[in-house]
């Protein structure tokens, strides 16, 4: 499983109203470095910390202070995504361990709400049929 680096960029730029391409040139790199920058899949260097609290005129703790805080669970989607799981395992004829249940669950409440902010998550509808393939190439 991928490492995350949590960071506040994709918040700053929505807070300005500003697309992934606006600020992208702004900092001078391309939507896709962007893109994995804000989801935290590839790490900030010293330089690009600059460049983005010199853009968002912030402090470069600023980038990373709100997202140092534990990932805000909601507790419906996270039941929902148990329950559809096991009837996935079920219906797969699956049988994993308590752990891999377990990180299985983490990652999928994970990739069915990444994105999302505190307002759509309590409107958000579970769905993890699209995972299916994905759970079935585990064994």
């Amino acid at each position: 499983m991928t490492r995350k680096v949590p960071n506040n960029i994709a918040k700053l730029r929505k807070d300005l109203d500003w697309s992934q391409d606006t600020l992208a040139g702004r900092v001078n790199m391309s939507v896709t470095q962007l893109s994995r920058l804000e989801r935290g899949v590839s790490s900030l260097t010293q330089n690009r910390i600059t460049a983005f609290s010199q853009v968002f005129e912030v402090e470069p703790y600023e980038l990373f202070r709100d997202a140092m805080s534990k990932e805000k669970i909601e507790l419906n989607l996270m039941r929902d995504v148990i329950v559809q799981l096991e009837e996935m395992l079920l219906r797969l004829d699956m049988s994993l361990t308590p752990q891999q249940r377990g990180d299985l669950v983490i990652e999928l409440y994970r990739l069915e709400t990444g994105g999302l902010d505190e307002a759509d998550l309590s409107e958000h509808v579970v769905n993890l049929k699209r995972f299916e393939g994905m759970v079935k190439a585990l064994t």
